[in-house]
């Protein structure tokens, strides 16, 4: 119930969560008793809710450095029964359709973001951070996935590639570029509605790259398993090993997505793609030069500016 101080004891939901982070930062005295390493830890599974709600408890103590112990003490300060309930206010938030309004409320109430108008601060923040994504992908990358992915994208009979929504703009760049290396590369959007029809062609030999972030779009995936069940295969780019696209296939890519910016960082995103057709290249040698010279003949016959 909630107490003259304004908040849930024990916290039900999300903004009652933020609510009593704040207030134990502040050190009211209705708050709960928290070790400096318990509202630290309080702090970032706040400032990234997504794991909160998807990861495992060992999953999560391993993401944030922590024993699983950790968590459950964690759960308990805050008067709930254990993990379970703890993680069942992430889950319960991710299903409400404000994940971006929510996630930007956190930052500037948890102070991520500096709200004082000194924005060369803000920038070299959200700078840090990315460089920090693009460090863990890096440092992450399976160097044999990667292998298996450019292998893949070359012998796929065709290739479809779909990401709707923020991932639109990785969809449209890799099949762009795809397009340059290979014959038979169609990128799925949502013109007309027609996003499932286009499916039906697909095949054994066929391949789609799926490319989805949090929160994932059902198209996306309705797409991406409508052509499992017809046979092809499922490439998937995500940032999260928990994503939907990511238990649909054995081939998955991760690009890190983390920091304190309003909606998905992606810079990490475009180097994946950036990776994966420089080593696609690599391995088509002479094949890929020609494809390329064949493209640059056509946008020269067509007079393309």
């Amino acid at each position: 119930m909630a107490d003259r101080d304004g908040f849930d004891m024990p916290p039900t939901s999300i903004a009652a969560l933020q609510a009593l982070s704040i207030a134990a930062r502040r050190g009211e005295p209705r708050a709960p008793k928290l070790t400096p390493g318990a509202l630290k830890l309080l702090e970032q599974l706040l400032a990234a809710p997504e794991l909160a709600a998807t990861l495992s408890i060992s999953a999560l103590a391993k993401q944030h450095d922590v024993n699983a112990s950790s968590l459950t003490r964690l759960s308990h300060a805050l008067g709930l029964t254990g993990f379970k309930a703890f993680q069942a206010l992430f889950r319960a938030d991710a299903t409400t359709g404000a994940f971006y309004s929510t996630r930007a409320e956190r930052l500037l109430d948890l102070g991520q973001i500096p709200s004082d108008g000194d924005y060369p601060v803000q920038r070299q923040t959200l700078w840090q951070e990315e460089m920090g994504n693009l460090s863990r992908t890096a440092e992450r990358l399976d160097e044999s996935m990667l292998a298996r992915a450019a292998r893949a994208l070359i012998d796929a009979r065709r290739v479809h590639v779909v990401g709707q929504r923020a991932c639109f703009a990785g969809a449209h760049y890799l099949a762009y570029y795809l397009g340059y290396l290979r014959s038979d590369v169609r990128l799925i959007d949502s013109l007309g509605g027609i996003n499932l029809e286009t499916g039906r062609e697909l095949g054994e030999g066929d391949l789609v790259v799926g490319i989805s972030y949090r929160p994932e779009t059902r198209v996306s995936v309705d797409y991406c398993r409508q052509a499992l069940d017809q046979g092809a295969r499922l490439l998937a780019l995500t940032n999260q090993e928990t994503a939907r696209l990511a238990t649909m296939t054995d081939m998955t890519l991760l690009a890190s997505a983390e920091g304190p910016f309003f909606f998905n960082p992606m810079s990490s995103l475009f180097v994946t793609i950036e990776m994966l057709l420089s080593h696609m290249a690599h391995e088509m040698g002479g094949d890929a030069v020609a494809s390329i010279r064949r493209r640059e003949a056509l946008i020269a016959r067509w007079q393309i500016e």
